[in-house]
């Protein structure tokens, strides 16, 4: 075998031990790091004596649930006051966000009545 028969030989093998080390890369990784499991969230309802669950609201999770205590709002009745329109000035956020809060409060509101 001539000497450059030889080095295209070496080549191949390296270039192949290489593909494969490519083509598992992510299993390569996995194993020399592990991970922690990321830690639980859970989200807890603003609580206040008088205050509904308002992230039971579609639309409505906790950060809107904070906003909306943040500008006196803290219950169904409150919401059901307002208008779509009212809702998304008072807290500086698209009208089409707030579309279906007042309805849905609204019968939040009676449910809780009965």
């Amino acid at each position: 075998m001539s000497r450059l028969g030889k080095y295209a030989r070496w080549v191949g093998v390296a270039g192949s031990l290489g593909a494969v080390a490519w083509a598992m890369r992510d299993r390569f990784v996995s194993i020399a790091v592990p991970r922690e499991p990321d830690r639980p969230v859970f989200r807890t309802p603003p609580t206040t004596s008088s205050a509904d669950d308002l992230t039971k609201i579609d639309g409505i999770g906790l950060a809107y649930a904070r906003a909306l205590a943040q500008v006196g709002i803290s219950n169904f009745a409150a919401i059901a006051q307002k208008t779509d329109t009212e809702l998304a000035e008072l807290l500086d956020i698209s009208e089409s966000r707030t579309v279906g809060w007042v309805e849905r409060a609204a019968v939040l509101r009676d449910q809780s009545l009965s």
